[in-house]
């Protein structure tokens, strides 16, 4: 009956019933787990009944799920133990460092399978990585490039910051520091470097020899890759032979018939360096006409004189003459001697004034200088076109894309032009406005570096700017900072037109590599239509600068008639580089005599045909510089002053080697000189002047030629002599002063030394003898016949004589009126009748109306003092048998 009921219960109630057993039970074990409190480890129970299979189960899932945390231990290998890697791997490796890959010799790292290696740190960052606001700390030492501190980060304050090497290599390099703007931090490469670029005209692409250190962001130029031309040939050129030797007085004519001292001279100087032996020498000349882009023009016609010099110098040059043209920045100058012979770069001429079609001329003293990177010295038959200035943009392989396409198809020089970022650094401290906007600061270059320039640097309508070298704030010197021209041969590498209160020191452009530039530096008060024009140029400096090879130095007021003025030039080098090439002028100032209060203190100027030109000059004064190797030291083409008059004055210098220390060619508007505490050891030309002047000269304790030498000093000639004020001089010319015609003739001005200038004219105040003893007479020597007594040199004369009868000539030549004499007659041996007195012109009136009657006898001296009225002698005393 029992079995009967089991076997009629229905298999589905029975199912209903074991799960509910099988709850209950579960129920019961779990809660007997006594479990641990939140957060703690949950070990799995020691499940039994029914269903703890499956409990035991889900226990386990549970905990590699993560559902429950679990504490595992993980196998502790050593390093030289760690199993083959399997990503995914993890292990404890308890003597690894934390690195990746790991290494041994650590305290114990975490050791994971990653990538087919064992990991023992985190992996490189694949993603940006966000600090979220929060700080990274504990960085170590920095590297490799992008260690630390990233690019571009912002507002970084350091507590602290010391070198760790202390061995003189911890630096800070390529930053600006307190406002002070690095050139490097700009993107200045300071490298020189070059690549052959091959071009495709219209293509951006270049493909180039070799990409060395040229990068994305690179400004670059390729040599005349750029568009055709716009430079245009000049018109109108002449060369004329001009001499200088038998002038009778400069002139603004410089060239003057051979009747009148012009043409070409012969000389007998034969010891002399600029001697000259014939006029028969054929001399050929070209020109080209370059642009501010680099553009060349095809060369002028040749030009030829058949009756040039055998000898150049600046006593027998030539002269050649053109007439600008529009675009041209400058003039190369092609010449040769001899016949059928081929023209090569003599010199690098600047265009003077504004641009356009002026006159414009270049003196050939027989200096060459200059050359071109591209072309060297050879003459091209043809135009070249204008360089291409452009910027890196992507770089692959020698495959280079820039900013702008090159105009030219061929091969071409690619150079480094750090002109650009100098340039935008100048931008940072000056909106070039004059007054508004940015104004002042500092943009430094870091030091032992050559920074190439293919561009001007432009501080137009900067006020309050200084270029300097790092940390140097007046150079050293020693050319640590090279500014090296590879712009257009002839073009200007610093631009400082209307620039006020600013300065350049410690650089230096020595033009010895590279192209020769025509203007170093360009300082002018011009209008350009700019925002900039409202600044005045004035009270700028320039210190410790080095500068070679170049058509001229340092130009001051080459186009403006205003005010350039209170400018100083302290211990600048305008040398003759190692090369031997200095260049046409040290300086030129300009200015329709509105450049005021100019001051040059020490440096040097060297191997120049001319050291300094003024070309009107309001006053400018030059301390303690050293002159050497130049053709001339000071030429003067037009007066000093403007309304009142100016001065040129040299205090303390030293000039050695010039054949004029002095060559004023102002013509009808000359200019005064004045001279003090100088040494002017010259060299003349075969005419032995080392000064020819037109205006009042003062010369003071000065040491003015080595005895010996023909070294003359010409201050205008009759009617119309100016004033000499010289005292405490030594004259290594017995006879310095004489007429500036050829004659060598003593100058008319002689005896109104010492004279005072006032409104009335030249007054004189008393005469002193110039000769080197103060009041000291000269000694004619004895005689045995007839002689011509002569006054020009010394006022006061001795002669002697042991001869019976002879007369005494009286010379009136160069005398001035009211000029006293004295004549001191000595009798060497007895004779029967003395000395009688003669004139060469007028009359001789005795006191009394008696001529004197001549001591006889032998140790006897006569003293007679007259004075020349300008028509007669008259006697003022007589001291007779003196013994």
């Amino acid at each position: 009956m029992e079995m009967n009921v089991r076997q009629k219960i229905s298999p589905a109630v029975r199912r209903a019933m074991f799960a509910t057993l099988i709850l209950l039970v579960v129920s019961e074990g779990a809660s007997a787990q006594n479990l641990p409190p939140p957060g703690a480890y949950q070990p799995i129970p020691n499940f039994t009944g029914v269903g703890a299979g499956l409990q035991f189960r889900e226990a386990i899932n549970q905990r590699f799920a993560g559902t429950q945390p679990i504490a595992p231990s993980i196998v502790t290998p050593t390093f030289v133990n760690l199993p083959p890697e399997q990503d995914g791997m993890l292990l404890f490796c308890k003597d690894c460092k934390s690195a990746t890959p790991c290494v041994n010799g650590g305290a114990g790292s975490f050791a994971l399978g990653t990538r087919g290696q064992w990991a023992c740190a985190g992996a490189a960052l694949e993603a940006t990585l966000n600090a979220n606001g929060n700080k990274v700390s504990n960085l170590a030492s920095g590297t490799v490039s992008g260690d630390a501190l990233a690019f571009g980060q912002t507002g970084a304050q350091l507590n602290t910051l010391s070198g760790s090497k202390l061995d003189g290599s911890d630096a800070i390099s390529n930053v600006g520091v307190n406002g002070v703007k690095n050139v490097k931090a700009f993107g200045a490469s300071g490298s020189l470097a070059t690549a052959s670029a091959t071009t495709i005209a219209g293509n951006a692409t270049v493909t180039v020899n070799s990409i060395g250190d040229f990068k994305i962001g690179n400004w670059v130029k390729l040599d005349h890759a750029g568009a055709a031309s716009n430079a245009n040939a000049p018109t109108g050129v002449t060369v004329v032979a001009n001499s200088y030797g038998l002038n009778p007085n400069p002139t603004s004519d410089i060239t003057k018939t051979v009747a009148n001292g012009g043409g070409c001279q012969v000389d007998s100087a034969t010891t002399n360096s600029a001697h000259n032996t014939a006029c028969n020498v054929s001399y050929t000349y070209q020109i080209v006409g370059v642009s501010q882009g680099g553009g060349w023009s095809a060369p002028t016609a040749a030009v030829s004189t058949s009756v040039g010099p055998a000898t150049l110098s600046t006593n027998n040059n030539l002269v050649l003459s053109w007439t600008g043209a529009a675009n041209d920045i400058a003039y190369l100058i092609y010449s040769c001697s001899g016949a059928s012979c081929a023209p090569s770069l003599h010199a690098v001429v600047p265009h003077a004034g504004p641009p356009g079609a002026t006159a414009e001329s270049y003196r050939d003293f027989g200096h060459a200088f200059g050359t071109d990177e591209d072309f060297g010295t050879a003459i091209r038959s043809s135009a070249a076109a204008q360089d291409l200035f452009a910027q890196i943009t992507g770089a692959s392989g020698t495959n280079v894309s820039l900013s702008v396409a090159p105009a030219q198809s061929g091969s071409f020089t690619m150079r480094h032009d750090d002109s650009v970022p100098i340039n935008a650094a100048i931008s940072s401290i000056c909106s070039h406005t004059a007054a508004t906007g940015t104004v002042g600061g500092i943009v430094e270059f870091p030091a032992t570096s050559t920074y190439p320039l293919a561009q001007s640097l432009n501080l137009y309508g900067c006020w309050g700017v200084t270029l300097s070298l790092t940390g140097a704030m007046n150079g050293d010197g020693g050319r640590p900072v090279e500014l090296e021209w590879h712009g257009v041969t002839g073009g200007t590498v610093i631009n400082m037109n209307k620039v006020g209160d600013s300065r350049v020191a410690g650089l230096s452009v020595s033009g010895i590599s590279g192209n020769t530039a025509g203007v170093i530096l360009d300082v002018d008060n011009y209008p350009t239509g700019g925002n900039g024009d409202n600044l005045a140029t004035q009270n700028d400096t320039f210190e410790r600068l080095e500068l070679g090879r170049a058509g001229i130095g340092i130009r001051v007021a080459n186009r403006s008639g205003a005010n350039v003025q209170d400018l100083s030039f302290r211990d600048v080098q305008i040398s003759n580089p190692s090369n031997g090439q200095g260049g046409m002028w040290g300086y030129f100032f300009g200015g329709l005599g509105q450049t005021y209060n100019e001051e040059i203190r020490g440096g040097l100027i060297a191997g120049h045909d001319v050291a300094i030109v003024s070309a009107f000059v309001g006053q400018l004064e030059i301390y303690g510089t050293d002159f050497e190797q130049n053709k001339i030291e000071a030429w003067a083409i037009d007066r000093f002053g403007g309304g009142a008059d100016g001065n040129m004055m040299f205090s303390g210098v030293t000039s050695e080697s010039a054949q004029y220390f002095i060559y004023d060619n102002s013509g009808s508007n000359p200019s005064n000189f004045i001279v003090d505490a100088s040494r002017i050891a010259a060299a003349p030309g075969p005419n032995g002047y080392v000064m020819q002047l037109s205006r009042p000269i003062a010369i003071k304790s000065s040491w003015i030629c080595g005895g010996g030498i023909l070294c003359g000093i010409s201050n205008g000639n009759a009617p119309s002599p100016n004033p000499i004020f010289s005292m405490q001089n030594s004259y290594g010319d017995p006879s310095p002063f004489r007429n500036g015609d050829g004659s060598s003739t003593p100058d008319t001005v002689l005896f109104t030394e010492f004279t005072d200038l006032i409104a009335a004219g030249a007054v004189r105040i008393g005469y002193l003898n110039h000769a080197p003893n103060i009041e000291a007479c000269s000694n004619a020597g004895a005689v045995s016949a007839s002689t011509t007594i002569v006054f020009s040199t010394n006022s006061c004369q001795k002669i002697s004589t042991a001869t019976t009868g002879l007369t005494y000539t009286l010379s009136t030549t160069g005398l001035v009126a009211d000029q006293v004499v004295t004549i001191e007659s000595y009798i060497t041996g007895a004779i029967s009748a003395g000395p009688v007195f003669a004139t060469a012109s007028g009359a001789i009136k005795w006191t009394g109306g008696s001529a004197p009657i001549s001591s006889i006898a032998g140790g006897y001296v006569d003293v007679l003092k007259l004075k020349w009225d300008g028509a007669n002698w008259l006697e003022l005393s007589r001291s007779i048998g003196d013994h």
